[in-house]
C-alpha cells in the first residue's frame, strides 16, 4: 500500500513562519480527489498547512520569495515529485489509518493508590488520544466521552489496543489496566 508521498528533496527551498523545512509530505484529501495537503514535519510530528502560515520559497540560485499556500501547490502539481498516481486513494488512507500499529504506544503512567482514579482516567485519555491521533480520527474529549465522527470505526484500533466492550453501556469501553470506561459518542464532523 502506498505512503503518502515523500520527496528526497523539493524543487525549492521552504521556510514556514521563518523556520527552514526539509521534510515536506503531500497527503491527498479523501473528500476532494484533485486537492491535497502539504505536510511539514516538526520534531513533535508532522502538520499540515493552511492559508495562516507565512511561506516562503526559494529556488534554486534565487532570493526568497513569499507564496501563498495554493501558489506552493502549483508549484508542487508542475514538479515531478507530485504524480497523479502517487496518492493514495480514499480506501487506501483509511485502510492505513485502521491498521497503523497501536501496540507500541505506551500507556502513561499513573499514581497506583487506591485514591488516584482520577489519575487513572486521565492516564487512560491521554492513551486514548495518542491513539486517535496515530491512526488519524478527529475527535473531542469531554472528561472520558469521546465524539468521533465514526463510533464503530474508533473501536477498531481501541480493541487492537486491549479495550474491551463494557457492561455498562453498548457504547462505552473498559480499558483493564486502569480500570477506566471512555464512552464514544457519534457526530458527523461537517455539522
Amino acid at each position: 500500500m502506498p505512503e503518502p508521498s515523500e520527496p528526497d528533496g523539493v524543487p525549492c527551498d521552504i521556510l514556514v513562519n521563518g523556520v527552514p523545512h526539509r521534510s515536506v509530505r503531500i497527503r491527498s484529501k479523501p473528500d476532494y480527489a484533485d486537492d491535497f495537503d502539504v505536510l511539514v514535519t516538526e520534531p513533535f510530528g508532522p502538520f499540515a498547512l493552511h492559508s495562516g502560515f507565512d511561506i516562503d520559497v526559494r529556488e534554486s540560485d534565487s532570493v526568497w520569495q513569499r507564496v501563498s499556500l495554493d501558489e506552493l501547490k502549483g508549484m508542487l502539481r508542475r514538479s515531478a515529485l507530485l504524480a497523479v498516481g502517487d496518492l493514495p486513494n480514499a480506501s487506501e488512507i483509511a485502510e492505513c489509518r485502521l491498521f497503523a500499529r497501536v501496540d507500541d504506544i505506551e500507556f502513561p503512567d499513573w499514581d497506583s493508590a487506591p485514591r488516584s482514579v482520577l489519575r487513572r482516567q486521565d492516564a487512560c485519555v491521554r492513551y486514548v488520544q495518542r491513539i486517535f491521533y496515530r491512526v488519524g480520527i478527529p475527535h473531542l474529549v469531554s472528561g472520558t466521552t469521546f465524539t468521533v465522527p465514526s463510533a464503530p470505526t474508533a473501536r477498531i484500533p481501541l480493541k487492537r489496543a486491549g479495550f474491551r466492550q463494557s457492561e455498562v453501556s453498548p457504547t462505552a469501553l473498559f480499558e483493564p489496566r486502569s480500570g477506566s470506561v471512555i464512552q464514544l459518542i457519534e457526530r458527523d464532523p461537517r455539522r
